[in-house]
């Protein structure tokens, strides 16, 4: 929206894309679509106000010869007619009551009544003027039977996906139902950067070159993902800290005769007969006598207590994972495996074990969170994270 309709617009195929295409009229001309939403019909917005040439030329001037009546309005109309007719099975009209400019209540646009006034009450078979103009209100609203909706059917699970279910249900449906995308954070982007940096530096090494602070700037460079920071200063005050992260790495945890074995580990693994359960181990360790250390790196500044990390259920997943993935390093039982969060900002490491029995109470849990899911009405939970700035407020009748 800031940047204006894209260049290339004009040059893709829309009906190709599986999506909602928001396409001005101009731009849909020649495409059809199956369903078409006419948006903002209102006076003043469609038709929209003549904009008059702030330095108009005489008419002695103008070779041509000079349309009669009102143009503008011929024009929109002829826009109008192009966007209704883009549609295959359904279009709709629509417009609000209010834009949010005035408290004086909008006008519906009189294309409106041209296009369909015939389905009007009668006591709305009246001539249309630009200064009689009917209302919302003068409208009979039909009301139609709502077809039932499916029943939810959550079959895959992640632990991000539990973690937003639990913290906002609404926040769930959008993003993992509806797939509405939002933009990238600076915290994601320092995340996903810091992860990129760590995994390739371990490549790096394994493949000859020598573990430096210079060596592993260069690559926290390289990856440096630079998308949802504010500011160049804040930009590079991530970086900075970024800096400092893998150089105390590089110091307190890596050991250069122990390398991991697997690094930014997918899974993709069944529980039971109709759910799965996926994510990615950040890195695989050999620690002896036929036992791994699945390690998850942390960037953020918060440290849970060793309570908390023993009833961690991401950690959990990791565990389910490892006793149920039949390739190597894993098919581990469970007290063959170490759980561990590391956080870069303190060097810091917390371990923990997970029993057959723990593992069980894990898989139960999950079950009835999916279950959750299923029935719930996805109302926004007005957590404090609604309140901090949700990217999906928009969408969201909480005070956030």
């Amino acid at each position: 929206m800031e940047l204006g309709e894209s260049p290339l617009a004009t040059d893709s195929d829309w009906t190709d894309i599986n999506a909602v295409n928001i396409l001005t009229v101009h731009s849909a001309k020649g495409l059809e679509f199956p369903v078409v939403f006419i948006v903002n019909l209102v006076a003043q917005r469609f038709p929209t106000i003549e904009r008059r040439e702030q330095i108009s030329i005489p008419d002695a001037l103008i070779k041509e010869l000079l349309p009669t009546g009102d143009f503008h309005l011929e024009e929109e109309r002829r826009l109008f007619y192009v966007g209704m007719t883009r549609a295959k099975e359904k279009l709709y009209l629509t417009a609000a009551d209010y834009y949010g400019e005035g408290k004086r209540e909008k006008k519906l646009s009189p294309f409106i009544y041209e296009a369909i006034g015939n389905q009007m009450d009668d006591r709305d078979e009246k001539s249309f003027t630009n200064a009689d103009q009917l209302s919302f209100l003068d409208y009979e609203v039909k009301t139609k039977a709502i077809e039932p909706v499916e029943k939810l059917k959550v079959n895959y699970l992640s632990y991000s996906q539990i973690e937003t279910f639990e913290t906002c249900p609404m926040h769930y449906k959008l993003r993992y139902i509806y797939k509405v995308p939002t933009s990238v954070s600076a915290s994601q982007s320092f995340g996903t950067s810091m992860h990129l940096t760590l995994k390739e530096f371990f490549e790096k090494f394994a493949a000859g070159e020598k573990a430096t602070d210079k060596m592993i700037y260069k690559l926290l460079e390289k990856n440096w993902i630079k998308e949802g920071y504010t500011t160049k200063k804040h930009e590079g005050d991530f970086f900075e800290k970024g800096k400092l992260y893998l150089s105390g790495f590089l110091k307190e945890d890596f050991n250069p005769k122990n390398l991991p074995l697997a690094l930014e580990q997918p899974f993709n693994i069944p529980l039971g007969e109709d759910l799965k359960i996926g994510g990615r181990m950040d890195r695989v360790n050999d620690i002896g006598n036929g036992e791994i250390e699945i390690m998850d790196y942390k960037t953020g500044a918060t440290i849970p207590s060793q309570k908390e990390v023993d009833k961690n259920l991401q950690l959990s997943f990791y565990a389910l994972a490892a006793t149920k993935i039949p390739d190597f390093p894993f098919a581990k039982k469970p007290e063959q495996i170490k759980l561990s969060l590391y956080f870069l900002d303190t060097q810091e490491k917390i371990t923990t074990t997970r029993t057959a029995k723990q593992l069980e109470e894990a898989t139960k849990e999950i079950f009835k969170i999916r279950e959750e899911i299923e029935k719930s009405d996805f109302e926004c939970s007005n957590h404090i994270f609604c309140q901090m700035g949700c990217e999906y407020s928009l969408f969201c009748k909480s005070d956030a």
